[in-house]
């Protein structure tokens, strides 16, 4: 490090000046370009009390604990009664993007160490950092790391941006920390080739791992006793994740090749991102489950693509009829779609409440078709129509051997609910809710509020226990979508088979 170094559990520190003058909130300002402070305003012997001076130290490093720890120490200027408050703040946060931007990773690394050193605090919640990492700094970040864990931190976020040059890989004091109880990693290497000991660890993240296995997350789990959710991002040499863990109550998969997961406690599972591999899943206590995901294939538009998505679509359904709420999203609802015009219903599913996650384009309608019929238990739908929803589209090409599917495809539009007529008889006999949230504020969206509005009349004249429709819009009627009078008028216009069904609208 460039001012301070660690050494056999203490720190040492070669400067000509003291501690303050070589931090002051001055030299920081001015070598990490940061704005002054305003102090016009402070008041003098006859001006009005500065009452927010007065108060007691504890809630005065309370608010500074809520700021950037750079702006923390320029707040120090403020007078002599802030001078060393920032050195008892509770959360040490440092981001690149924060006030470094335009300076070098290595003076961002000289701040950390200074700031580490005359930080007085015994006990810390929080360590966060953010920069854009190189090799050469790995003995700085194990430091950084060790100083932490010698102050009893309950939070590590490490975001460690990499570049061809190396990654950087958790050192071996990191696997043991009784006081951590949330750690995310981000482009950190994890290679525990000894005991992991984390007792009372609760929340693991891990992301961007290349190099992570199923024996190295085995032995990481097998060290977390009390870890109840557990997310893993691209971590593409995974191929299994079996555990008994009787805590672990949460599981995020995000672009991961996961082929196996087998978790007898897990209550909520989230697949998300893409994925080159179909998965088995054994999770018995399942009650919340998100599939939002893309099932990437080398040639996206092949036939072959299409019955690899649908058998897979098809066996986790099946899988998860069980759960007490399903969200899913674009791309497999189009994947239902495909099924749906080749006559290849859903399994009957079991679900209370389903959230759909669709931009309503023609090509999700068959899809959400499809699902509704087979929940049959269906109490609550939540329909998010954000602008987020449709960025994973199917490609069905006619020249791929789809010329039938492709010419139903082109018959879609927004006359599709009418021709449903009926379909819906025998389901949504006990649905009671339904929540629209719509934030598309573009002119283009205003064909898929109309598919919505078909929907919702469908709802209406079959759904018999039918309580509420919620719509919660960010729309403004300048942009060419409808407006809450014109949507009210139609929605009252259309025959409802529940007496007693009231319409609500707000605003978010």
């Amino acid at each position: 490090m460039e001012d301070g170094s660690y050494s056999g559990g203490s720190w040492s520190y070669s400067s000509g000046s003291s501690d303050y003058d070589s931090f002051s909130s001055r030299s920081v300002r001015r070598r990490y370009d940061l704005p002054t402070p305003d102090c016009s305003h402070r008041p003098s012997s006859n001006r009005e009390e500065d009452r927010i001076s007065d108060l007691p130290d504890l809630i005065l490093i309370q608010i500074l604990s809520f700021l950037p720890l750079t702006d923390a120490i320029v707040s120090a200027r403020l007078s002599k009664r802030w001078r060393f408050l920032w050195k008892m703040v509770p959360n040490l946060a440092f981001s690149h993007s924060d006030h470094y931007s335009k300076r070098r990773p290595s003076d961002m690394v000289s701040f950390i160490d200074k700031a580490l050193l005359l930080h007085e605090r015994s006990a810390i919640n929080k360590f966060s950092v953010e920069f854009d990492y190189r090799p050469k700094f790995q003995s700085a970040v194990d430091v950084w790391l060790h100083v932490a864990s010698e102050k009893n931190v309950e939070e590590i976020y490490l975001d460690l941006q990499q570049d061809w040059s190396g990654r950087y890989n958790l050192p071996k004091h990191s696997y043991t920390n009784s006081s951590l109880v949330k750690l995310t990693l981000r482009d950190c290497g994890m290679k525990p080739n000894e005991v992991v000991s984390w007792p009372s660890l609760k929340t693991l993240s891990i992301s961007y791992d290349g190099e992570l296995n199923d024996n190295s997350i085995a032995s990481i789990l097998s060290g977390c006793p009390v870890l109840e959710s557990l997310e893993l991002c691209k971590c593409v040499d995974l191929s299994r994740l079996n555990t008994m863990s009787a805590s672990l109550k949460k599981l995020t998969i995000r672009s991961c090749d996961i082929r196996q997961i087998s978790a007898p406690k897990v209550e909520s599972l989230s697949i998300l991102g893409s994925t080159e591999k179909t998965m088995s899943l054994d999770l018995p206590s399942l009650l919340h489950a998100t599939l939002n995901f893309e099932l990437r294939i080398e040639k996206k538009g092949s036939k072959d693509s299409h019955i690899r998505s649908g058998r897979l679509m098809t066996y986790l359904l099946e899988t998860l009829n069980g759960v007490d709420e399903l969200t899913i999203g674009n791309w497999c609802i189009q994947v239902l779609s495909v099924l749906e015009v080749q006559n290849l219903t859903c399994p009957t599913a079991m679900w209370k409440r389903l959230i759909l996650n669709a931009r309503f384009s023609r090509w999700d309608l068959p899809g959400i078709a499809n699902l509704l019929r087979s929940s049959v238990s269906l109490e609550t739908l939540v329909i998010n129509m954000n602008r987020q929803s449709g960025r994973r589209e199917i490609v069905l090409r006619e020249e791929d051997g789809y010329k039938k599917l492709y010419q139903l495809y082109e018959k879609l539009d927004d006359k599709y609910w009418n021709s449903q007529d009926g379909a819906f008889v025998n389901s949504l006999q006990r649905l009671k809710t339904v929540k629209i949230i719509d934030d598309n504020v573009h002119y283009r969206y205003a064909r898929h509020s109309e598919r919505l509005l078909g929907l919702l009349q469908v709802i209406l004249k079959n759904a018999r226990m039918l309580e509420k429709v919620a719509i919660c819009t960010f729309k403004s009627p300048n942009h060419g979508s409808l407006n809450n009078m014109e949507v009210a008028q139609r929605l009252l216009s259309f025959p409802k088979a529940s007496p007693t069904a009231v319409i609500l609208f707000y605003k978010s």
